[in-house]
């Protein structure tokens, strides 16, 4: 008599150290920068070097949405990447995707030690409002990047924090103020391939 054993999968969220930037990632990151460089808002003049370095910005924040791709991908997450063309508007970086509903997702990368929040234009927020940021820290020099917290849209207006600091009025998230990558799992478990 032979027995049939159950077992119960229990898929628990797979969150590395540290993301290293492939090259195959890196150079689709270089490619999209380089190309959108001339269409990137002017508006977004705050960082060292001005409007000169929005290239080099733009790559930043690319390579800390490939970490979240490859977070994505660890965790066999049904998501769309964003796939709009260089000098259109997008909407969000990442889409999760069930039968039931879709999340806006935006990957918010910093790259200094001293960044200790995370931004949202209040225009965009009211304009094109996302479901939920994450917070990355990218390691320029490795092309590393770690996965810092996350937030819901919820989360940032209720908290309501305002700052200019010279440039547009931007919503400020605190690094006290995340949720741990850990608790995302609760988020992406609905999204599972």
């Amino acid at each position: 008599m032979s027995k049939t054993i159950y077992k119960l999968k229990v898929n628990k969220l797979i969150l590395k150290k540290e993301y290293v930037i492939t090259d195959e990632l890196y150079n689709e990151a270089y490619d999209y920068a380089n190309k959108s460089k001339s269409y990137t808002s002017n508006r977004h003049d705050f960082h060292k070097g001005g409007l000169k370095n929005k290239k080099q910005k733009m790559l930043e924040g690319k390579l800390g949405e490939k970490a979240i791709k490859m977070f994505f991908e660890d965790n066999n997450i049904n998501y769309e990447e964003d796939s709009t063309n260089f000098d259109e508007h997008d909407y969000y970086d990442f889409l999760l995707k069930n039968e039931e509903c879709s999340l806006k997702i935006d990957v918010k990368t910093r790259t200094e030690d001293f960044h200790i929040r995370t931004l949202e234009m209040v225009e965009q927020a009211r304009n094109n409002p996302k479901d939920i940021f994450i917070s990355v820290r990218l390691f320029r020099e490795t092309n590393t990047v770690i996965l810092l917290g996350w937030f819901t849209f919820e989360d940032m207006i209720q908290k309501n924090q305002i700052e200019n600091l010279g440039y547009l009025d931007n919503y400020v998230m605190y690094d006290e103020d995340l949720r741990s990558m850990e608790s995302f799992d609760k988020v992406l478990i609905n999204f599972k391939k």
